[in-house]
């Protein structure tokens, strides 16, 4: 059985990077899912620079903050 990850993320510029490596390095893992919840800080660039493979991981960046349940609710 492999997983989809859904990590919704707002100012976590000082966590999401550690957070991502050892979700992304999980064996039960098959894609995992970002979602930038209109963070201020730089979540952005913090997710980006992080090494992983581009096709396990969707990077998705909001605008404004919805709240984590809006997060979950990917259109």
């Amino acid at each position: 059985m492999k997983l989809t990850v859904i990590i919704p993320a707002y100012n976590e510029e000082k966590t999401i990077a550690v957070v991502l490596k050892k979700v992304v390095a999980n064996k039960l893992v098959k894609e995992v899912i970002v979602v930038n919840d209109g963070s201020t800080d730089k979540t952005k660039y913090s997710i980006s620079n992080v090494r992983y493979s581009k096709n396990k991981v969707n990077i998705i960046n909001k605008r404004i903050n919805e709240g984590k349940g809006a997060a979950q609710k990917i259109k």
